[in-house]
């Protein structure tokens, strides 16, 4: 098919308003570009040109992109019911994938509440968690909810209220936000004010957590949530040990520990679930991206037996909240082909090996001068570039610095994003990528910093 790029990005110009973006540098570019067909681990624009895909199209389509069986049986429910009044009536695939969920999660997770996304699923978390504790105890005083500094949650504004001043989606101009989210360090080790120059994470950093409770006054805190990897602090993933303390200090204060796996959920780390690294069990767990490989929008909060039960039989134990397409039969449908797909395929166990080939590449070159820190976990991983090995400057501007180096990656052929505090290249790409798909991938992030060092630094 033919595509007129030049008609279509003056159409987005004019009448497209792009999600996180400036328009100034849209504008200059002619407009967005423009995506037109994918396969496999590879994207099409309109103009013809090929791009790997490094960051599964927002980290969701683990199961890589034109899966012929997910999209066959979207058809399918399409043709028997495609919606239904998801308040009042529940279709066979929403209560058939809340029972897979309840298998596969870990722990005693087994009562999913479905949203039409992520950002969703955290707002049904934070309520859950809220009315767990003024059901449980009678004590509407246990509001705040503890989160980490650079974090996201999402962009509605109980989610902005935990994002950790996430670049680009907390700004000002919304505020008043809900008064309820409190900062804490995350595992940074790279750059922890604590053990940076030392071989191994202290976990210090917990202790740091533990303050903020106290500070707070535990009687005040209702819930601590935390994406396991820390994804958008850096791609700072906790040595062992840290989630494991994390779940300790919740016990011993009764605060719900919310883990968000909306972008680590479903194979993404080496595991079904980055929590299961840990052998930790979430009160309530939130999912989405992966759930149904970015094929149709879903997510999910999943309550555990113990959080669920204090909703049973209590007068007020109604959860007020839900969305017009929560449960969607067509989504549902999808998601439990998807899950049949990732089991069948053994996804995880193929991210566990790509990602420590695509570590191990990343890590040759370290003989590049912006060259600061790889770490990840599976098919999960941050490169952290720099302006001074020895003292692991940041550049001027580290959000400037992260569109050059992305811009490079993308002229080359690669799809990539920059994350928090803006200099770390974040790449994950479909599970399904081919190990040779991985070792270009790291060919062309070799050539895109010999050109950043050439012009910035």
């Amino acid at each position: 098919m033919n595509h007129d790029t030049a008609h279509l990005k003056q159409l987005a110009l004019d009448h497209l308003w792009m999600a996180y973006q400036p328009p100034v540098p849209y504008a200059a570019e002619g407009g967005p570009p423009v995506i037109v067909a994918a396969e496999g681990t590879w994207m099409v624009d309109s103009d013809g040109k090929r791009y790997l895909d490094g960051v599964s199209a927002l980290e969701a389509c683990i199961a890589g992109h034109i899966r012929p069986e997910l999209a066959d049986v979207a058809y399918r429910q399409m043709q028997q019911l495609e919606f239904l009044d998801v308040f009042r009536y529940a279709s066979p695939p929403a209560i058939e994938l809340a029972a897979r969920l309840a298998a596969i999660t870990p722990g005693s997770l087994s009562r999913v509440h479905y949203t039409p996304g992520g950002s969703e699923a955290v707002e049904t978390a934070i309520k859950m968690a809220k009315q767990y504790h003024a059901l449980k105890l009678g004590d509407t005083s246990r509001y705040k909810v503890i989160t980490r500094e650079g974090a996201y949650h999402g962009c509605t504004f109980g989610a902005m209220a935990v994002d950790g001043e996430y670049f680009g989606t907390r700004i000002h101009l919304y505020d008043p936000l809900p008064p309820f989210g409190r900062l804490s360090p995350a595992p940074y080790h790279y750059r922890c004010r604590h053990c940076a120059g030392e071989q191994g994470c202290s976990l210090a950093c917990v202790d740091d957590v533990e303050q903020v409770i106290l500070a707070e006054g535990p009687e005040t805190v209702a819930a601590i949530i935390m994406d396991p990897c820390a994804t958008a602090s850096a791609v700072a993933v906790p040595p062992d040990g840290y989630m494991q303390r994390i779940r300790q200090l919740c016990d011993r204060y009764g605060i719900l520990f919310i883990v968000d796996e909306i972008i680590t959920g479903f194979g993404r780390t080496g595991k079904m679930f980055a929590s299961e690294h840990w052998g930790i069990q979430p009160d309530i767990m939130t999912v989405s991206k992966g759930l149904s490989s970015g094929y149709i929008p879903i997510g999910a909060a999943i309550a555990s037996e113990e959080v669920a039960d204090v909703f049973k039989g209590h007068p007020h134990g109604t959860l007020s909240h839900g969305q017009t397409y929560g449960g969607h039969p067509v989504a549902c449908a999808v998601a439990l082909a998807n899950i049949d797909l990732i089991e069948r395929e053994d996804l995880p166990g193929q991210a566990a090996a790509k990602g420590a080939q695509l570590m191990n590449g990343l890590n040759s070159l370290s003989h590049h001068a912006s060259f600061g820190e790889v770490r990840g976990m599976g098919l999960l991983i941050g490169l952290e570039f720099v302006h001074d090995q020895a003292t692991r400057k940041l550049p001027e501007d580290p959000r400037l610095a992260g569109y050059r180096l992305r811009t490079i990656c993308r002229d080359l052929g690669l799809i990539t994003l920059t994350l928090h505090p803006g200099n770390v290249l974040f790449l994950a790409p479909p599970l399904t990528i081919e190990p040779e798909e991985v070792d270009e991938m790291v060919d062309i992030v070799d050539r895109a910093l010999s050109i950043y060092e050439e012009n910035y630094l």
